[in-house]
């Protein structure tokens, strides 16, 4: 994995959880923890966008078949 080096220090439990963890996605503790923290990032950005579209009175399911249409409209002109 390519990116800039950085030093972080973990407690014994949790780098053996992280080892494990790593080891049962097949990768290694860096990989793993990068796709821990963009996982997190894009949860974190659907639960805004979810909150956003809540206040405005988009209920989901509302929001789900505008978002269909919206990925229907692409489609057809892409």
């Amino acid at each position: 994995m390519a990116g800039r080096k950085t030093s972080v220090s973990f407690d014994e439990e949790t780098l053996e959880i992280l080892a494990r963890r790593a080891a049962e996605a097949d990768l290694d503790r860096s990989a793993y923890l990068a796709q821990l923290v963009h996982r997190d990032d894009l949860r974190r950005r659907i639960a805004t966008d979810s909150a956003t579209l809540n206040a405005a009175g988009y209920t989901p399911d509302r929001a789900s078949a505008m978002t269909a249409s919206l990925i229907m409209q692409r489609r057809s002109v892409g």
